[in-house]
């Protein structure tokens, strides 16, 4: 049986954080430290679209500034609200976390930066739904504010991949996670990229713990239909870059400003 990512009981939901480490593209937080430095003074507002876990807004709470995270996933946001619970008491009050819908979001809020990290961007399923949540994030922005927009690129997700496998080892318990990305599945002309992705958890004695087959899907857009939109929406585009750092990478990362 397949489920989709992110739902109730999902072990992506229990293991996002492990694989999020191991990611390239975030290596030594390097998408937290990026979207820090566009917050040039203490305590700033910012939203998080799809802040699952809440891997990148606390953060930015850590460091500070207040921030909200919002996701649609309520299993990956009790994960979140968790986390928090570790928080120093000074900082508790710094992050909350949200359901809602990033088509429909209205918030009595203005902020100075708007991440949208990790290809969150990507599970929008067409030119309209993408254009639309653009026009809302806008309405949440204050003057000069920014918003960045961390996306797969189209030929990634195109890349004709094999079926990969990897394995991660828990010294404490030493039971271990098998991850398997299977064979990608492509529609050219919706734009879409479909992976099924076995997690199987094993104890120590080799016997299964749990398992689960889901669906993962994104859509694909390139880099003019988002300046277009991001234009209708009342945004400059400030720069598009490929990578967190000062390589050149395979990413998508979208800056706009919203002008005076």
């Amino acid at each position: 049986m397949t489920s989709e990512y992110y739902s109730e009981n999902a072990l992506s939901v229990r293991f996002f954080d492990l694989l999020a480490s191991v990611d390239p593209s975030l290596r030594d937080y390097a998408d937290v430290n990026f979207y820090a430095d566009y917050l040039r003074s203490p305590a700033q507002h910012v939203l998080e679209i799809g802040c699952g876990t809440g891997r990148v807004a606390i953060a930015l709470a850590i460091r500070g500034h207040v921030v909200i995270g919002v996701d649609n996933s309520e299993p990956m946001l009790r994960r979140a609200r968790m986390k928090v619970r570790k928080l120093a008491p000074s900082r508790l009050a710094n992050v909350q976390f949200l359901q809602h819908d990033m088509v429909t979001l209205a918030l009595p809020v203005r902020f100075h930066l708007i991440i949208v990290p990790f290809y969150t961007f990507n599970h929008l399923s067409g030119r309209m739904l993408r254009a639309r949540c653009l026009a809302t994030f806008a309405k949440h922005l204050l003057p000069r504010a920014r918003i960045i927009i961390h996306a797969a690129s189209p030929e990634a997700l195109r890349e004709s991949r094999a079926a990969q496998k990897r394995v991660f080892n828990f010294e404490d318990t030493n039971a271990r996670l098998e991850v398997t990305w299977h064979k990608r599945t492509l529609d050219e002309k919706q734009r879409r990229f479909t992976q099924v992705v076995t997690y199987k958890l094993f104890a120590a004695d080799g016997s299964v713990l749990a398992t689960s087959n889901e669906r993962l899907t994104y859509w694909w857009f390139n880099d003019v239909e988002l300046g277009l939109s991001a234009q209708k929406a009342g945004l400059e585009h400030e720069q598009t870059l490929t990578s967190f750092g000062s390589e050149r990478g395979r990413e998508r990362i979208y800056v706009l400003r919203k002008p005076l």
